[in-house]
């Protein structure tokens, strides 16, 4: 008979041998969804899903899609994105001549929406300078499908709501805006 594995039992083995550590996350919350996910496949026991997990590879994937919430938005919370605007982009800018790197990273970006309103806002502070730059905007996920969204760029005019009018005209296409 296997022995019984708990939640942090196999969230500690989740970390030593897949190196994807969720032991941060609030307990209660990771227990829902792990349950949820063990539901969805009829396992009963935090044992018997930790075997799972061991024969099937790509359950992982499916896991961090049930623990994941991807939040995201184009300029969500406005008044830090103003302050990124007007504060800090300057004076971190200012003393950049052409030629010059700036790199920006945009870590868990879920589908895009944050990566693109750094662009944004790159492109209306340098203009049409901004080629004179070597600016690199890199954007990592662990949800490989949020990733895909991403680097399609292509969104809803639902989710373009908290873009300014004529950035939306200059910066997208498309129908509804």
């Amino acid at each position: 008979m296997a022995r019984d594995v708990s939640l942090t039992e196999l969230l500690q083995e989740l970390a030593e041998q897949r190196n994807f550590d969720l032991r941060g996350y609030k307990k209660t919350s990771l227990e829902r969804r792990f349950r949820r996910r063990m539901f969805q496949l009829n396992i009963g026991s935090f044992a018997e899903y930790s075997n799972y997990i061991r024969e099937h590879s790509e359950e992982i994937n499916e896991l961090l899609n049930t623990i994941l919430i991807n939040v995201t938005g184009f300029f969500r919370d406005p008044p830090a994105w103003e302050i990124l605007r007007n504060e800090i982009l300057p004076s971190l800018l200012k003393p950049l001549k052409p030629g010059h790197s700036f790199r920006v990273w945009s870590a868990g970006c879920a589908s895009g929406e944050e990566a693109y309103s750094a662009a944004i806002l790159l492109a209306e502070h340098f203009g049409p300078k901004i080629q004179e730059y070597d600016i690199k905007i890199y954007a990592t996920d662990i949800d490989e499908q949020a990733l895909n969204t991403a680097r399609r760029g292509e969104y809803s005019p639902e989710a373009l709501q908290r873009v300014r009018s004529e950035w939306r005209a200059k910066y997208f296409y498309g129908k509804g805006w």
